[in-house]
C-alpha cells in the first residue's frame, strides 16, 4: 500500500511525539511504501488564491516547490495521512497551508454530490484521509471545529475512507500502525 504522511509538527516542543512516529513509521515501512513529508523542512509557499493550477498550469500549482513532490504522490496513494499538533485551537499553519495548496487534485468545474457543490475529482484513484492530532481531546471545541475541516476536505477530495484521532505521545506509534493497518 502507498502511504502519504504530511507531518505538519513545528520543530521544538513536539520531540516526544516526532521520535514515536518515526519509530512507527520505521515499523510500517517494511510493509507499505511510505512517503514522509516533514513541511517544516521542506520549502512550500502559502496559497496566494490566483486559481492558477486550474486555469495556467491545469493540475500543478504554478509555484516550484515543495509541494510538486507531495502532489505528484497523491495519484497513487491509498491513504493520505496528516499529522499535526492542535496549535491555538486549530491545525498547525504548516499543515494548513499544505491542504490548502492542494487544491490542484480536484478540477475547477462545480457539481452537485448529495446536495452540495464540490469539485469533480481530478484522478481516479483518490486515497483515504486521515488526520493525527497532537494534543486535546476528542470532546474539546477544538477538536471538533479540526475534525469538521477534516471532514469537509474528505468531501471535497472525494475520500474513500476518513479517520481523526487525537494522542498523546505514548499512542502515535499504536494508532497509525492501527489506522494503516486496519485500511
Amino acid at each position: 500500500m502507498n502511504i502519504l504522511i504530511i507531518n505538519g509538527t513545528p520543530k521544538t516542543g513536539w520531540e516526544e511525539y516526532e521520535t514515536r512516529l518515526d519509530e512507527a513509521v520505521g515499523i510500517i515501512s517494511g510493509e507499505h511504501d511510505i512517503s514522509h513529508f516533514r513541511v517544516r523542512d521542506m520549502d512550500i509557499n502559502f496559497c496566494t488564491g490566483c486559481f492558477g493550477c486550474w486555469t495556467k498550469t491545469p493540475g500543478k500549482c504554478i509555484y516550484r516547490d515543495g509541494m510538486d513532490e507531495i502532489l505528484s504522490k497523491y495519484p497513487s496513494s491509498d491513504m493520505l495521512i496528516f499529522i499535526t499538533p492542535l496549535i491555538t485551537g486549530f491545525l498547525s499553519a504548516l499543515t494548513k497551508k499544505t491542504m490548502d495548496r492542494m487544491i490542484p487534485i480536484v478540477l475547477p468545474y462545480i457539481k452537485l454530490f448529495d446536495g452540495e457543490c464540490h469539485h469533480p475529482q481530478r484522478y481516479e484513484n483518490n486515497p483515504s484521509l486521515g488526520l493525527i492530532l497532537y494534543g486535546g481531546n476528542s470532546m474539546d471545541e477544538a477538536v471538533g471545529i479540526t475534525f469538521d475541516t477534516l471532514d469537509r476536505l474528505s468531501l471535497n477530495f472525494h475520500a474513500n475512507r476518513t479517520f481523526k484521532k487525537t494522542v498523546g505521545p505514548e499512542e502515535i506509534k499504536e494508532v497509525l500502525i492501527y489506522e494503516i493497518s486496519n485500511h
